[in-house]
């Protein structure tokens, strides 16, 4: 599947290019998508950018720890997005590269990073929380292609 690109590059400005791997965790039981909430109020998927020597899986399993405490397994390929976007951190331009996966959770632990908090929404929900816009897109490819 090629990437898909959603939003404009904006002409004369120099970005960064960033690669990550991200998690779509669905509980069967209730329907719900674990969602991320940072100190901002922000929402995000599980999952950040790429180290060194990391594969996506690995990056997905160490940001699922990181962020919300969640120990996960990687299943499914949802796809790839990029996105061209701004980040209100540090005012620096990004375009991040997003791998899609589906994973399980195994277990939940004591997240590394105190700032977050763990929020599980219904899709619908999840898709008008999330800040970025390949975020929402990996939702809407996962529940039209059923890959529970």
């Amino acid at each position: 599947m090629k990437s898909m690109y959603l939003e404009s590059k904006k002409n004369g400005i120099q970005y960064t290019k960033r690669i990550g791997g991200y998690a779509v965790i669905y509980k069967e039981e209730t329907g719900e998508i674990a969602v991320v909430k940072n100190e901002k109020a922000h929402c995000f998927l599980p999952g950040g950018g790429l180290k060194l020597g990391e594969s996506l899986e690995e990056c997905i399993i160490r940001e699922c720890r990181e962020e919300v405490g969640l120990k996960v397994t990687v299943k499914k390929f949802i796809g790839s997005a990029k996105q061209y976007f701004q980040s209100p951190n540090d005012d620096i331009y990004y375009l991040n590269e997003g791998h899609f996966y589906t994973c399980n959770t195994e277990e939940e632990q004591v997240p590394l990073e105190k700032n977050n908090t763990l929020l599980w929404v219904e899709p619908s929900i999840a898709i008008k929380m999330l800040v970025h816009e390949h975020h929402r897109w990996a939702i809407v490819n996962f529940l039209q292609r059923s890959l529970l």
